[in-house]
């Protein structure tokens, strides 16, 4: 299989580290924010759209609308704010009391609005107006704030995702290793799982968890909570990483050390093994049809894989020189963040890189 990129962009407006990187469900608008500024481009155009910058706080999540209409970012101040996301206008900015918010994530119908910090919430988007407090079993975060500072946050979470509909709110938390499945319909809590990590299928039919050890990752059926299958490196002394599942959800990738593995979720074997002999890989993510991978590699730009023949096809590299891309799954304080999306049906593709540049390419095969 041949294929080409053509860089149509470098998106040069952060100077720090990019922790997260966005297209709009529309497709039409990438956003992309480091610790202080979130900026929006036109995807079509490459040209800046609003840029919001929180000098106070630090921003520690993103996330779009729906319908596109409008975006948020929760910050370490314990505030989100919701603008339009076209002409950069305020629409809301709730607040919590001495937390900082990590999290959030707009519900399918783009009515509420749930943040995860020391404890889950579910805000109006309307009005902004708190509609919900969620506690899991045994969390005293509201008495620790009375007792103790917080410098070690022990139990925020990192990661809130809505799925089957809007029907359940899933809520990450990784210090404590447990992931918190409510019901929206009564907001009670359903289900836990020992996990840090979780990806759902593009079906949401499937959830893949990394273990709290991260040398398994368990694959749940969403409509019962079973497992499914589990996930196991041949080397017990090799961690697993996060996953992410092919588009037509039958397989799960993920990258340890030098390897990107296949895994058939039904069956749980694998079914194929990526290597890169000289470099570490980071970050798989599959092209729309599935038949790509592109990855991080270790000092050594990006590399582009066939995922049936597992052959290098292509790398990627900036114009202004090499760049060191790491784990997408970014830790404040860890290692910089790298990040892989496609967007305009899988035509281009957008890159984050950890000195604050970002790549859009065209793409070919």
């Amino acid at each position: 299989m041949q294929a080409s990129a053509t860089l149509l962009h470098n998106l040069k407006a952060h100077t720090d580290e990019v922790a997260q990187l966005s297209f709009s469900p529309d497709g039409e608008t990438l956003a992309a924010h480091d610790d202080s500024i979130l900026i929006l481009w036109d995807v079509k155009t490459e040209s800046l759209l609003s840029k919001f910058e929180d000098a106070e706080d630090m921003l520690f999540g993103m996330a779009f609308s729906p319908d596109s209409q409008w975006i948020a970012a929760a910050s370490g101040g314990g505030s989100a704010r919701i603008w339009n996301a076209r002409t950069g206008e305020l629409k809301h900015m709730v607040d919590v009391d001495d937390e900082r918010m990590l999290s959030l994530m707009f519900s399918p119908d783009g009515k509420v609005l749930a943040t995860g910090s020391e404890v889950l919430r579910v805000w109006d988007v309307e009005t902004g107006v708190l509609k919900h407090t969620l506690l899991a079993p045994g969390d005293h975060s509201l008495s620790f704030a009375a007792m103790y500072e917080r410098q070690e946050y022990p139990g925020e979470i990192s990661e809130v995702v809505f799925a089957r509909g809007g029907q359940i709110l899933v809520s990450v938390c990784p210090n404590t290793s447990t992931l918190c499945i409510w019901n929206t319909e009564s907001w009670e809590l359903q289900y836990t799982i020992r996990g840090h990590f979780a990806c759902f299928s593009s079906d949401e039919q499937h959830l893949a968890v990394s273990s709290d050890t991260f040398t398994t990752t368990k694959i749940y059926d969403t409509s019962t909570w079973q497992l499914q299958s589990t996930l196991e490196t041949h080397d017990q002394n090799q961690e697993i990483y996060p996953s992410i599942f092919s588009p037509d959800d039958k397989f799960v990738a993920t990258y340890s050390g030098r390897e990107i593995v296949l895994w058939d979720i039904s069956s749980g074997k694998s079914i194929k093994t990526i290597i890169d002999l000289t470099r570490k890989l980071f970050a798989p993510a599959f092209s729309s049809d599935g038949k790509i991978l592109i990855s991080g590699a270790k000092k050594c730009g990006l590399r582009v894989w066939d995922v049936e023949s597992g052959d290098n096809i292509l790398m990627l590299e900036p114009e202004d020189g090499a760049r060191d891309p790491w784990n997408s799954n970014w830790i404040r304080g860890g290692p910089p963040a790298f990040q892989v999306l496609f967007g305009d049906g899988g035509a281009k593709v957008a890159i984050a890189f950890p000195d604050g540049s970002k790549m859009l390419w065209s793409w070919k095969r």
